[in-house]
């Protein structure tokens, strides 16, 4: 019988359509549990894992305030695929758990950090946004001097995406440090530096590295959510927005010497940037790495402005300043038209050789998913959003497209600095995800989600039901995008919408879309490369999905409504391998990863767990 770990508050019927369906919380954490499944577990996932972070709210139901999607408490979801020796195939597990954060321990009714809501509110109120502010500062140091909350250093709720890095895995989220669990079972083990995580038994001296203490932490320590893991180097690379001069930090976490030896990271400002940012996301390439000066700031004098603490101006350039992977110090910056990005899908470098045959980085390639404001992170905040004027002329394009930047590293003078700026496809796309081996290298294909009848951000309190999953062929669209001489900005190189191309059969298409089922829905997807694959693509997406049907006449998930994680081949985007029916339902989340059977049977020893 698996153990059940029981929530801490029951929840009423939600006005907030984030709050209901499969975006309300789940109530139980599961022990591994076996799960039933139909097809064929492909051996490539035998011994491995998927895992899918989100935010899972367990304050209780007396709450009423400001509610976010990016607030709730991160919960991992797990599915294990255990093998046993001699047998042919593996059984899959399902598992799901609290991250025990210093925020969840400490939570009793009530969040203790005040709502991305509060923030981003254009009719927020100021004494609103410093009285919850005084009254995490007081908590904080009640935590440090009473016996009956533990102490609070750490600022992260861990809801946003877990990663591998040197041996351990690593739940992240944008307002504090990585922190480590352990897999399968998804047990906390404790905050990481850069170095090392608490609770491990480590040779290495302490060092300062990734996530400083208490308030100040949190005012100088937004550590992206999304962290890149070099698979040369072993290095993880990442950056620190900072509500202070210089506003932003770069950091490299060096792997773990085998020799003992210690090994110096790299944690140095990136100059140029004026004031402080809401950066969630970044682009690093073999040899570069882009940061991204986007028109949204995260300031607390925008109270004394009339606006509110993160808040998006149309009329600010987008800048994106691009220096050598270990030298901050040389970034060159770019202007754009303003934007907003959440994820970039895959930067990589452009490369010639001279005449002697020695390779020249003459430009660094970004794909990212591009909104023209952020409608999107109001949305899902039940925050509405009126069009400015300058906004009119723009083609009314509002949404979510797959975008192209080509930066030149061209001396300046000698060719446009940003020769190539312009959507691949106008269907809206949001969540990419690359092949696991084409990181930092060039990748032929990207896999997002989509819609067919819904656009990313366009109403509030209304997060989009994502009911496809697509494959661009992003080099075969750049090459036509730049045959045709496609217009800077506003110009687009597929304009078809999902319905057309759903019905082309052309197997040459570069966008291939798979399309769920009428009334289910799903999210992120992960890439599974197949053992000896013969091209990008020869690989399984693996991606969770939900059947609405299963809701109430109110809107509500039943408590035995369930999820299934299904095994889709990436090279027809048609044929379904596998169905994995679990115990429970998966809430729609943020973003997972896929763990292979090496990484978690070499995981990092610790001596002891968080728990409650």
């Amino acid at each position: 019988m698996a153990n059940e770990k029981k929530h801490r508050g029951a929840y009423p019927h939600r006005k907030l359509r984030f709050q209901s369906g499969n975006f309300a919380p789940v109530k139980r954490q599961l022990d591994l549990q076996p799960c039933q499944f139909s097809g064929t577990i492909p051996v490539e996932l035998h011994g491995g894992q998927y895992v899918r972070n989100g935010g899972n709210p367990s304050f209780g139901d007396e709450y009423v305030g400001d509610r976010h999607l990016f607030d709730g408490d991160g919960m991992l979801s797990g599915i294990f695929f255990q093998t046993e020796q001699g047998s042919p195939t593996a059984v899959p597990y399902f598992v799901n758990r609290y991250i025990l954060t210093d925020l969840y321990l400490a939570k009793q009714r009530a969040p203790l950090m005040p709502s991305i809501a509060t923030l981003a509110h254009p009719a927020g109120s100021s004494l609103e946004i410093l009285y919850r502010f005084c009254r995490l500062i007081f908590l904080i140091f009640w935590s440090h001097v009473s016996s009956y909350i533990p102490p609070i250093r750490k600022f992260s709720v861990g809801n946003t995406a877990i990663i591998y890095h040197d041996k351990r895995a690593l739940a992240t989220c944008q307002t504090g440090p990585p922190i480590r669990v352990h897999l399968p079972n998804l047990e906390t083990v404790g905050w990481y530096n850069g170095y090392q995580a608490e609770n491990e038994n480590s040779h290495l001296p302490r060092q300062s590295g990734l996530g400083c203490n208490g308030l100040l932490g949190f005012l100088k320590d937004w550590t992206t959510s999304h962290p890149r893991v070099d698979r040369t180097t072993g290095e993880l690379i990442s950056f620190q927005a900072s509500f202070f001069p210089p506003f932003v930090w770069y950091t490299l976490s060096p792997p773990t010497p085998k020799d003992g030896v210690t090994v110096n990271g790299l944690h140095e400002p990136v100059p140029g940037i004026t004031s402080p940012k809401f950066m969630h996301d970044f682009g690093v390439s073999r040899t570069h790495t882009v940061v991204l000066d986007l028109p949204v700031s995260l300031d607390m004098m925008n109270m004394i402005r009339g606006r509110p603490v993160i808040h998006f101006d149309g009329d600010e350039k987008s800048r994106f300043g691009i220096f050598p992977r270990r030298d901050p110090s040389k970034v060159r910056w770019y202007e754009a038209e303003p934007c907003f990005i959440f994820h970039t899908a895959a930067t990589w470098d452009g490369i010639s050789y001279d005449d002697s045959g020695r390779e020249v980085i003459e430009a660094v390639n970004m794909v990212a998913c591009r909104y023209t404001r952020s409608d999107v992170f109001n949305s899902m905040g039940c925050i509405s959003s009126a069009v400015p004027e300058s906004f009119a002329g723009m083609n009314g394009i509002i949404d979510c497209q797959l975008y192209y930047y080509q930066f030149s590293l061209l001396p300046a003078g000698e060719d446009t600095p940003v020769p190539h700026q312009w959507a691949l496809s106008a269907i809206p796309v949001e969540m990419p995800v690359i092949s696991p081996a084409c990181h930092e290298k060039t990748p032929r294909f990207v896999y997002g989600c989509s819609s067919k009848n819904c656009a990313f951000g366009t109403a509030p309190g209304k997060p989009l039901d994502i009911d496809c999953l697509v494959k661009f062929d992003i080099q075969a669209l750049i090459e036509r995008g730049i045959a045709r001489e496609t217009e800077a900005v506003v110009g687009c190189v597929d304009i078809r919408t999902v319905e057309e191309i759903l019905a082309d059969e052309d197997a040459d298409d570069p966008i291939k879309i798979f399309k769920t089922p009428e009334g289910w829905y799903t999210e992120e997807p992960q890439f599974v490369p197949r053992i000896d694959a013969k091209s990008e693509d020869d690989g399984y997406l693996i991606a969770l999905m939900f059947d609405q049907s299963q809701l109430d006449e109110h809107g509500m998930a039943p408590d035995d409504a369930r999820s299934e994680l299904w095994v889709i081949d990436a090279r027809d985007m048609k044929t379904v391998a596998t169905k994995i029916f679990l115990p429970q339902r998966v809430p729609y989340g943020f973003h997972g990863n896929w763990f292979n059977k090496d990484e978690l049977e070499n995981q990092r020893s610790f001596t002891s767990l968080r728990r409650e």
